[in-house]
């Protein structure tokens, strides 16, 4: 990642490329820029983009108007910070390269710092990074709501620096600020209220008695409301000049909460800000078990001594603990009303008007009570405050979905680097061994804090025990929870609690997903698993997430932490639970790669047993795979690794292709090596795979290497297989040998595979034979020929090979000097391609449309779908297509007369045909040589 661009957010948008200022070019520029920096080293898609940047005026060609902006903006940015993926876009910003990242991390430290003089110096240093108003100048519904965030933002920690001057007594040099942000917005309470304190302690009350007067008249005028409670309380207290004074000491049941407490600073604020609010305050904090939900709730319970003056109570409910019954809301009372000195005659018996008696003696004191380990939002409702003054934190393993809090907080695990300091804080930073053997033990122990502490335990009671010999212990995951969990505690008997609190359904669902083979779950796979309705399946994995023992890290998907995923499988499976998602991801898989190529690839033994997801379309198909593309390959392994042959080898065929459709090599090439793996012994299932690996691989490997794999599938194949396959391998190998030499023997071939498809009566591979045979007349340089079947296959009605046809269509026009026919064949070849998300077809579809417009000499057109071509196949492992985009690219330069930019890639062509032994590329890139040396 570079660090040379440096962007200003917090003012007029502004860049800078080392020491040298940028243009950043015309407004909408600017403001696609400014939307990536706002998500920096974040993939946005070009749609979302078009959304954000053009809300104001939708564009007719939506997200194709977004490459041509990402180009400009690549020319004036560093090389490298701009990336294009297969999902979006990405703007790449190293630590600290924006103004806004600056800001945030000062506002952090000022707020973690106890030293007030530093804090105010950290707060002040953030706010001189506001130049002005944010993004001032540009466009857009997103932008305008970017820029009040900030400027809301900025006033929040200006007023919190102020505060602070407050405390460290500098009323004087205050009152000029005050004044001018008070004259700047009258209604904003907050400063009106600052500035009377400031006035009142320089001993100015009168001023700060008009300056309540003036924001009165103001609120009631404009809104026509009283000011609030705060305004009004300190309005009071001037009248009856009245400092608070001294309590005596009051009631504070916080346990001790331990030495080791790190990171948490931005939850930890969170929480304390949320109960520094005006009003009665109940904050939820919800997590899994061992998370640290205590620890954080009495650590912030501890900084709130000066808003909760009256005492701050802590009881623990007893919803997970070992041994205890969880403590009713009718014992939680008595025990409450006691701490308050309440009499026992006085207590009801009644749990309403135990509760009743519990808010009046709360009402005019400004109390902080502390719920442990709530089992349910029941249990915590009655013991709600009612005091304005008063507040509630709520701890609980559940989300207290019915609770009315008024803030929640879902707690993770810790950071690696927070971890790592926790550790290194049990054990002493002497036993902590190494930066990379420390975040090997706190990886293992999944970041949990339970898991780090029983963990770090070990190490310091053991002196003869090292780092590395715990990391080891802990390394062999059947071991893994026994290390981790004690007679007394630890990991395993607390998740036990959580998973026994359970209904019996929900626990059988968890203990399914122990047996999940990718990383994460959706609720088909999840139904399959479990033999249940679909949505029967959603609602338990949703209410596994309110238990907080499943995580939702996205909508619809689900996976678990590491530690809960080993606890699920040490409980009972159920045999045939396995069998049922192996053969969901089979038939899901096969089903998406139907409606990607429009029909199915490779036969399936029977119907599916379980209900699969609907695939009305292109998109579905490659959404599903976008997403389960990896736990398809898991799948794959574990059915390898298990015995499940036959399911390993036909999931691996079914998932090949839309892995090459995607452009993912490197899982296209495992997916062939576990499926052939699985197919050893069965020689029809290694002709399969065989012929899956020499076509797929055709356009990486060269066709040398195809021809290769593909004779020995030829070599494999039964006497009695089906003619489909016999049909399919023929077309392949002829192919292959066409793309070697475009001779009479490779139309033979093609020839004979044609005939062989016409027996089998299968349209699909005739359509693929036939757009075979136009690229070998094609590669001859007939070309009328090459388009005569082309046309041959196009009309055989194949989606599949559609893009791919017109493709070929297009060349064979431009070929015959048939430019405009070209255009719009390659348009329709564009749109299919982007629909089917087929980047292959897309890179010569892209390099035939530079040619088309360089023969129109619309030379912006030509050159932008030339590059565009060059990008794809350079994120592509196909030399073919590099070589084909690279000259194209390179002869729309000459055309123009760009010489010099010309050569380069004429003679990156030449290195890749060279390679591939092309020779009808290697003359044409030497002719382009030729044309653009500077001698000629």
């Amino acid at each position: 990642m570079t660090d040379d661009l440096r962007l200003d957010l917090l003012g007029p948008l502004r860049g800078w490329a080392g020491e040298r200022r940028l243009d950043l070019g015309p407004i909408r520029q600017q403001t696609l820029l400014a939307v990536l920096a706002l998500r920096p080293n974040q993939v946005i898609s070009a749609d979302e983009l078009v959304e954000l940047v053009w809300s104001d005026a939708p564009p007719s060609t939506g997200a194709k108007i977004v490459p041509p902006y990402i180009y400009r903006l690549r020319k004036l940015l560093p090389e490298g910070v701009l990336v294009h993926t297969r999902d979006g876009y990405s703007l790449r910003l190293a630590p600290g390269a924006s103004d806004l990242e600056r800001f945030e991390s000062l506002v952090s430290a000022g707020h973690a710092d106890r030293d007030k003089d530093r804090a105010a110096a950290r707060l002040s240093e953030a706010l001189e990074l506001f130049t002005g108003e944010p993004f001032s100048g540009l466009a857009g519904h997103y932008l305008s709501v970017q820029r009040h965030r900030l400027t809301e933002r900025r006033l929040k920690v200006l007023a919190e620096r102020i505060e602070l001057d407050l405390e460290r007594g500098r009323y004087g040099d205050l009152v000029p600020e005050l004044v001018a942000l008070v004259e700047e917005d009258r209604l904003r309470e907050q400063f009106a209220g600052q500035l009377m304190l400031a006035y009142w302690r320089s001993g100015r009350i009168s001023e700060a008695l008009d300056t309540y007067t003036r924001t009165r008249q103001e609120l009631v005028e404009q809104l026509g409301v009283e000011p609030g409670p705060e305004l009004r309380a300190i309005h009071e207290r001037i009248l009856q000049n009245d400092e608070p004074l001294a309590r005596p000491a009051v009631r504070d049941e916080l346990p001790y909460d331990g030495a080791a407490f790190v990171g948490r600073d931005d939850v930890l604020r969170q929480v304390v800000d949320a109960l520094h609010t005006a009003g009665p305050a109940v904050v939820a904090i919800d997590g899994m078990a061992g998370v640290g939900k205590t620890a954080l709730a009495v650590r912030a319970a501890r900084q709130l001594g000066d808003v909760y003056p009256d005492g701050r109570l802590f009881i623990d409910l007893h919803g997970y603990t070992p041994g205890h019954e969880p403590v009713s809301a009718l014992q939680a009372l008595d025990r409450l009303l006691r701490t308050l000195s309440v009499p026992a005659e006085r207590i009801p018996a009644d749990l309403e008007e135990r509760a009743a008696l519990w808010r009046s003696e709360l009402a005019g004191r400004r109390i902080l009570v502390v719920l442990d380990n709530a089992p349910d939002s029941a249990a915590v409702r009655p013991l709600l405050a009612g005091g304005p003054r008063c507040g509630v934190l709520v701890t609980s393993r559940r989300q207290l979905t019915g609770l009315d809090a008024t803030a929640r907080l879902a707690l993770d695990v810790l950071r690696p680097e927070d971890a790592r300091e926790l550790l290194a804080e049990i054990v002493g930073p002497d036993r902590a061994g190494s930066a990379g053997a420390a975040a090997e033990v706190v990886s293992q122990c999944g970041h949990l804090p339970l898991a780090i502490r029983v963990a770090g335990a070990r190490l310091r009671h053991r002196p003869s025990w090292t780092i590395e010999h715990l990391s080891k212990r802990l390394d062999a995951e059947d071991r893994r929870l026994a290390e981790l969990s004690t007679d007394s505690g630890g990991v395993s008997p607390a998740f036990a609690l959580s998973y026994e609190s359970l209904p019996p359904d929900q626990q059988r669902l968890f203990r399914l997903l122990g047996a999940m083979t990718g990383q994460d779950i959706e609720m088909y796979a999840a139904a399959a698993l479990a033999d249940l309705d679909v949505v029967e399946a959603e609602d338990l994995l949703e209410q596994l997430v309110d238990a907080n023992l499943l995580l939702q890290l996205r909508p619809g998907r689900f996976q678990f932490h590491d530690l809960l995923r080993q606890y699920a499988r040490t409980l009972a499976p159920e045999p045939d639970a396995v069998r049922r998602l192996l053969d969901y991801y089979l038939y899901a898989t096969a089903e998406a790669s139907a409606a990607i190529f429009g029909s199915r690839l490779h036969p399936l033994p029977e119907p599916a047993m379980v209900r699969l997801p609907e695939f009305a379309s292109v998109a579905d198909g490659l959404a599903w795979i976008d997403a389960e593309g990896a736990n398809v390959l898991a799948t794959i392994r574990y059915s390898e690794s298990s015995g499940a042959l036959e399911q390993a080898w036909r999931t691996g065929l079914s998932v090949a292709s839309c892995f090459f459709q995607r452009g993912q090599v490197y899982e296209l090439d495992e997916a062939h090596q576990l499926s052939l793996r699985a197919a050893e012994g069965d020689a029809e299932a290694e002709s399969r795979v065989l012929l899956s690996i020499g076509s797929l691989g055709r356009y990486r490997l060269g066709a040398e290497e195809s021809l290769r794999t593909l004779l020995a599938a030829r070599d494999k194949l039964p006497e009695n297989a089906d003619l489909t396959l016999r049909a399919r391998l023929l077309a392949s190998i002829g192919y292959s040998q066409a793309k070697l030499r475009p001779d009479e023997e490779a139309l033979a071939v093609l020839d004979d595979a044609l005939e062989a498809s016409r027996q089998a009566g299968d349209r699909s591979i005739a359509a693929r034979v036939l757009a075979y045979v136009g690229v070998t007349y094609s590669d001859r340089l007939e070309f009328a020929q090459a388009l005569t079947a082309y046309q041959e296959s196009l009309a055989e009605g194949d989606p599949g090979v559609q893009a791919e046809v017109l493709n070929g269509i297009g060349e064979c026009l431009l070929e015959l000097d048939r430019v405009d026919e070209a255009v719009t064949a390659l348009t329709n070849a564009r749109d299919l391609g982007v629909e089917r998300g087929s980047d292959y077809s897309l890179i010569y579809t892209y390099a035939f449309l530079g040619t088309a417009y360089a023969r129109r000499r619309q030379w912006s057109e030509a050159l932008d779908f030339g590059r565009q071509a060059v990008e794809l196949a350079q994120d592509s492992d196909s030399t073919e297509s590099q070589q084909n985009a690279y000259v194209r690219l390179a002869e729309t330069l000459l055309a123009k007369g760009d010489l010099a930019r010309a050569r380069p890639h004429f003679a990156r062509a030449m290195e890749l045909a060279v390679v591939d032994g092309q020779e009808s590329m290697i003359l044409r890139a030497a002719s382009g040589l030729a044309r653009t040396s500077p001698a000629a």
